[in-house]
C-alpha cells in the first residue's frame, strides 16, 4: 500500500479536475443545445439520444474500469481519461457538421467519464486519511454539479455572445490544463508502481448483493436528476424564462449541489455509513418533491422546484461513493465501477425517455413521473441504510 499523505489535498484537486473534464461534455450539450440547433438542425429527441450515448459508453467503460485501473495504474488511467475528454470537447467545438456527430462526441465523453471516476476514487482512497474520506469524496463528486454550473454559465457568458463553439473550445483547453497538471505533479513511477495487475481484488458475493441494492438506488435517482439537468433549460424557456436566465438557473442549481455535497461529506466523516445512507434518502425525497414542484405550471414553482431538485436532490453521489469505499476497501475500483453502472444507465435512460416522450406526453405528467422515480429511490436508500454492510474483502 502506498504511503498516505497527511491531508491528501493535492489528490483531491487532481481528482476534481479529472472528474470535471469527464462531466463537461454532457452538461455543455444540455445547456447549449438550443444554440446548437440554430447551426445544426436537430429535433428535441436528439438531446436525449446524445445524453444516453454519453452515459451508455460511460456504463460500458465503468464495467471494465476496475481492471483498467489495475492494469494501467492510477496515473496512466487518469491521464487516459483526461485525454479522451479533451478529444470529446475539441470534437464538439470543431467537428459537428450534422447532428449525428453530437452523439459521437457525447459517446467519446462518456468513455472519459467511465475511466476517470474509478481512477479518481482509488487515488483518493490511497492518498486521503480515513477521517477525511467522506469530505474528500464530497468535494470530488461536487465536480459533477460544478460541471453543470460551468455549462449553465456558458449560456450567457459565451453562447449568446461568441457562440456555442466557444463553450466546448474553452472547456477543451481546461481539460488540457488538467492533464498537464497531473502529468507535472505526479511523477511517472509514483502511482504506476501501485498497479494491482494479477492481484486484482475480487468482489465477494455478499458485497455484490449489497452493491446491487446500492445500484438500484443510484439508477433511479440518476434517471431523475439526469432528466432535470438535460431538459431544465429547454423546459424553463417554455415556461417563459429568457434563455440567459434559464442557463443561470442551471448554474445556480449546480452550485448549490456543490455546496451540499461538500457539507454533507464533512458531516458524514463524523458519523457512520448508516447515517450517510439515511442522509442520501432524505436528499432524494426532497429532490423528488422539488421535481413535483416543477410540474406546477408557474414560473416561481419551476424555479424553486429546480433548485431543490438539483441543489439538494443531486447531493447524494459523494455519500454513496464514501459508503462503497468503506465497505469495499481494496476492491474500491471494481466496486465503484459496478455502482457507477447504475448511475450511468439511469443518467442515460432518464433523459432518453424524457426526450422520446416530450412531444407525446404533457410536460406536467413527465415531471410528475420523474419526481415519483426520485422518491422511490429515496425509499430504497432507507431500506439499504437498515441493511448490515458486508465484511470488507481481503486483498
Amino acid at each position: 500500500m502506498m504511503r498516505r499523505r497527511e491531508s491528501g489535498s493535492g489528490a483531491v484537486v487532481l481528482a476534481v479536475g479529472a472528474t470535471i473534464t469527464g462531466g463537461l461534455p454532457v452538461f455543455l450539450l444540455g445547456a447549449l443545445f438550443v444554440q446548437i440547433q440554430l447551426d445544426v438542425p436537430a429535433p428535441q429527441w436528439v438531446l436525449g439520444a446524445a445524453v444516453a450515448s454519453y452515459w451508455g459508453t460511460a456504463a460500458v467503460m465503468s464495467l471494465l474500469a476496475g481492471r483498467v485501473v489495475s492494469w494501467l495504474g492510477i496515473r496512466s488511467a487518469t491521464l487516459l481519461g483526461v485525454v479522451v475528454g479533451v478529444l470529446s470537447l475539441a470534437g464538439g467545438a470543431f467537428l459537428v457538421p450534422s447532428w449525428p456527430w453530437l452523439l459521437v462526441w457525447a459517446a467519446v465523453g462518456g468513455v472519459s467519464n467511465g475511466i476517470s471516476h474509478p481512477a479518481a476514487n482509488q487515488l483518493i482512497n490511497l492518498r486521503v486519511r480515513r477521517g477525511m474520506l467522506a469530505t474528500a469524496f464530497g468535494i470530488k463528486q461536487a465536480a459533477i454539479p460544478f460541471s453543470a454550473f460551468l455549462a449553465g454559465l456558458a449560456v450567457p457568458a459565451l453562447a449568446l455572445t461568441l457562440g456555442w463553439h466557444w463553450g466546448f473550445g474553452l472547456a477543451s483547453l481546461f481539460a488540457l490544463a488538467v492533464g498537464g497538471l497531473f502529468w507535472w505533479s505526479v511523477p511517472r513511477g509514483e502511482l504506476s508502481r501501485h498497479r494491482q495487475g494479477g492481484s486484482h481484488v475480487p468482489l465477494t458475493p455478499p458485497l455484490m448483493k449489497y452493491l446491487m441494492l446500492m445500484t438500484s438506488v443510484t439508477t433511479l435517482s440518476a434517471a431523475a436528476t439526469g432528466a432535470v439537468t438535460a431538459y431544465a433549460v429547454i423546459s424553463g424557456i417554455e415556461r417563459g424564462l429568457p434563455l440567459a436566465w434559464a442557463g443561470i438557473l442551471l448554474s445556480v442549481g449546480g452550485l448549490l449541489s456543490v455546496i451540499v455535497r461538500v457539507v454533507v461529506g464533512r458531516i458524514a466523516d463524523r458519523a457512520n455509513s448508516s447515517f450517510a445512507l439515511a442522509t442520501v434518502a432524505t436528499m432524494m425525497c426532497v429532490g423528488g418533491a422539488g421535481v413535483l414542484l416543477m410540474a406546477v405550471d408557474t414560473q416561481w414553482t419551476f424555479v424553486v422546484g429546480m433548485l431543490l431538485a438539483l441543489g439538494i436532490g443531486w447531493g447524494w453521489p459523494g455519500l454513496t461513493h464514501f459508503v462503497v469505499s468503506r465497505v469495499a476497501g481494496p476492491a474500491t475500483p471494481s466496486a465503484t465501477g459496478i455502482m457507477q453502472i447504475g448511475t450511468y444507465v439511469g443518467s442515460g435512460a432518464g433523459p432518453l425517455a424524457f426526450g422520446l416522450l416530450y412531444t407525446a406526453v404533457p410536460e406536467v405528467a413527465l415531471w410528475i413521473i420523474v419526481g415519483a422515480v426520485q422518491i422511490v429511490a429515496g425509499y430504497i436508500a432507507v431500506v439499504l441504510a437498515r441493511t448490515t454492510p458486508p465484511p470488507v474483502p481481503v486483498a
